[in-house]
C-alpha cells in the first residue's frame, strides 16, 4: 500500500491540513532554535508519533465505498464520452474533444466551490447532499437523452446533463476527502489518518481503473434500438453506480461526526488581501513614499503575519504558471489518444479490446511505477549514491517525460498515416502511456505535495485550490487549441504539444532556480539571526525557508 506521507494526489492532499496544522509550526520553531548543518528535505508531511487506542471510525467505510462508486461513475463518463459524441450522435472529433475538456474543466474547477461552501457555510455533509441532487438529475437527463425514442432536443439536453454531472462531481470530490479526514481524532489517530489516505488513494484509482474497462465492455456487448452498441446501457450502468454511492452516503449519515463551521473562508480572505494591496498600490502611485513590495499595501486592513503568508503562497503559485500545459497533455488520454486507438488494430494476444479500454494501461502502469519508485528505486539511490531526487528536480524530469509521451504519440500517428488501415497494433501506444505515467509520478504527485508542505499552515487550502485551477486551465488550453484549428493534422498537433511542453518545463526550471535561490537567502538570514539571538525568537522570521537542494 502507498504511504500517504510520501505519495498523495489532489484528491487526498486538501484534507492533510488537518494533520499538519498543529505539528508544522512547532517543528518550524524547533528547527529555528539551533543552526543546522544541512537543510532538511521538503515535500514530506510530518506525522506525529502519537498513537493511542481509539476505535477506527465506522463512518470511514461508508465514505470509502461512496468514493469508489462515485469515482467509477464520473471517470466512466470520461472514458466513453468522446466516442458517444462521435459515433452515436455523429459529432466531429473536434467538437467531441471540446465537449470532453469542457466537462473536465468544470470537474476540476468546482472543487473550489464545494470546499468554500463546506468549510464556511454548509459543512461537508450538507454540501455533498445538496450537490448529489444536481449530480443525480444530470445522470437521469443523460440517460433520457441517449434514448432515441424520447424525442427531446439532443444537443441542448446533452450539454445540460453533462454540465450537471461535471458540477456535481467537482463539488463533491473534495468534500468527500475532507469528510473522511474529519472522522479521526487528532493527534491521537494521526497514523490511522495517514493509513486512511493510503486506502483512499488506492480506492480512488481502482475505481478509475475499472471505469476504463467495464463501460466499454458494456457498450460493445449490448445492442439496443437497432444499433450494434448500446450507450443507454452504459449510462444506465454509470448512473446506477452513482445511485449506489448516494445511497451508501445517506446510510452513513448516522455515523458522521458533526462538523464545526468556521464562517471565515481563508480563500476569500486571501483574495481580499491581494485586492486591498492592488488598490492601495494604485492609490499611492503618485506619492513619493511607496512600499518597495506591493503586497505591503495590505498591511493595516490585514495583519502583517497574514500578509507574509500570502506572500509565501504567491511565491509558490508563481511556480505553477507553466504547469497547466502539463495537464493539457495529461487530459488527452480520454480524447485524442482514444481517437488514435480507433485507427489501430486492437487485437492483443488473441483478445480484441475496445479502443477506449486501451487507456486502462495508464492506471496499471501507475500502480506498478509508484511502489517500484517508492520501495526500490528511491531507496537504492539513497543507499548506493547518497542521492535523493528533490521535488523541483522531479517536476522538471516529469515534464520532460510528458513531452516525450507526445513525441511518441506523434511518431506513432505518422506510422498510422503511412500504413494500411488498422495494421498498427495498439500495443504501440504503451511507450507513450509509460512516459505519461512517469510524468504523473515525477511531476504531478511531488509537485502538489511540495507546494502543499511549503505553504504556511493556514494556507494549505489556497495552494490546493491553485492546483485544481492548474488542472482546469489545462483542459481549457486543449479547448482553445482545438477550436482554433490551426494545425494541419493530428500528427502536427501531437508534436506541437510536445514542443510546447518542453518550452514550459524550461520556464518552470528557471522559476524553480529563482525560487531556490531566494529560499536559500532567506534561510541563511534566518540562521544568522538565530545565532545572534538564540534566546529571542520574536524577531526571527517565520519563513518557509526550509529547503534542501532544489
Amino acid at each position: 500500500m502507498f504511504r500517504a506521507t510520501e505519495i498523495g494526489s489532489e484528491e487526498t492532499l486538501p484534507a492533510l491540513a488537518e494533520l499538519t496544522q498543529a505539528s508544522a509550526d512547532d517543528e518550524e520553531t524547533a528547527q529555528l532554535r539551533k543552526p543546522r548543518s544541512s537543510l532538511p528535505n521538503y515535500g514530506f508531511v510530518p506525522v506525529p508519533s502519537i498513537r493511542l487506542e481509539y476505535k477506527y471510525p465506522r463512518a470511514v467505510f461508508f465514505i470509502l465505498a461512496t468514493k469508489f462508486f462515485e469515482a467509477f461513475a464520473a471517470n466512466g463518463m470520461r472514458t466513453i464520452l468522446v466516442l458517444f459524441l462521435r459515433d452515436d450522435l455523429n459529432f466531429s472529433e473536434s467538437f467531441s474533444t471540446i465537449i470532453l475538456h469542457i466537462f473536465n474543466f468544470f470537474g476540476q474547477f468546482c472543487p473550489i466551490i464545494g470546499a468554500v461552501l463546506a468549510d464556511s457555510y454548509l459543512g461537508n455533509v450538507r454540501t455533498i447532499s445538496g450537490f448529489c441532487f444536481l449530480y443525480g438529475f444530470g445522470w437521469l437527463l443523460l440517460i433520457l437523452t441517449s434514448l432515441p425514442t424520447v424525442g427531446i432536443p439532443v444537443t441542448a439536453f446533452l450539454l445540460v446533463s453533462i454540465s450537471f454531472i461535471a458540477v456535481g462531481n467537482g463539488s463533491v470530490r473534495a468534500c468527500i476527502t475532507s469528510l473522511g479526514a474529519l472522522q479521526f481524532r487528532l493527534p491521537e489517530q494521526a497514523i490511522h489518518l495517514s493509513e486512511y489516505f493510503s486506502i483512499y488513494y488506492f480506492v480512488y484509482y481502482f475505481g478509475i481503473f475499472l471505469s476504463k474497462i467495464l463501460p466499454p465492455l458494456v457498450r460493445a456487448n449490448t445492442q439496443c434500438f437497432d444499433k450494434t452498441t448500446c450507450y443507454p446501457a452504459v449510462f444506465g450502468t454509470l448512473g446506477s453506480s452513482f445511485l449506489m454511492a448516494w445511497v451508501i452516503f445517506l446510510i452513513g449519515k448516522n455515523f458522521y461526526k458533526p462538523q464545526k463551521i468556521s464562517g471565515d473562508n481563508i480563500l476569500f480572505k486571501f483574495c481580499g488581501c491581494i485586492k486591498t494591496a492592488l488598490l492601495g498600490k494604485w492609490r499611492r502611485r503618485k506619492f513619493n513614499k511607496r512600499y518597495t513590495y506591493w503586497l505591503h499595501n495590505a498591511i493595516g486592513p490585514y495583519d502583517q503575519d497574514f500578509v507574509k503568508d500570502v506572500s509565501k503562497v504567491l511565491r509558490i503559485s508563481k511556480l505553477f504558471i507553466p504547469l497547466p500545459f502539463y495537464f493539457a497533455l495529461l487530459a488527452q488520454q480520454d480524447s485524442s489518444w482514444t481517437f488514435q486507438a480507433t485507427q489501430m488494430n486492437t487485437n492483443v494476444l488473441g483478445v480484441t479490446i475496445q479502443p477506449d479500454q486501451a487507456k486502462a494501461v495508464g492506471p496499471i502502469l501507475l500502480f506498478i511505477l509508484i511502489p517500484l519508485w517508492q520501495y526500490m528505486t528511491a531507496p537504492l539511490l539513497r543507499r548506493l549514491f547518497n542521492w535523493e531526487l528533490q521535488p523541483l528536480h522531479s517536476v522538471t524530469i516529469g515534464g520532460i517525460c510528458s513531452a516525450g509521451a507526445f513525441f511518441c504519440a506523434g511518431a506513432l500517428q505518422d506510422r498510422i498515416m503511412e500504413s494500411p488501415a488498422y495494421s498498427i497494433n495498439i500495443g504501440w501506444q504503451i511507450p507513450q502511456f509509460l512516459l505519461l505515467m512517469l510524468g504523473e509520478l515525477l511531476l504531478s504527485i511531488p509537485g502538489l505535495q511540495f507546494a502543499f508542505t511549503q505553504a504556511p499552515s493556514s494556507m494549505k487550502s489556497v495552494v490546493t485550490a491553485a492546483w485544481f485551477l492548474n488542472n482546469a486551465f489545462g483542459n481549457l488550453i486543449v479547448v482553445i487549441i482545438t477550436e482554433l484549428d490551426v494545425l494541419s493534422s493530428q500528427k502536427a498537433e501531437y508534436f506541437f504539444y510536445a514542443v510546447l511542453m518542453l518550452v514550459c518545463i524550461i520556464v518552470f526550471a528557471l522559476l524553480a532556480f529563482d525560487y531556490a535561490l531566494q529560499d536559500r537567502k532567506r534561510y541563511f538570514q534566518a540562521r544568522d539571526l538565530v545565532v545572534l539571538l538564540p534566546n529571542d525568537l520574536d524577531d526571527v522570521p517565520t519563513s518557509s525557508c526550509r529547503s534542501d537542494s532544489v
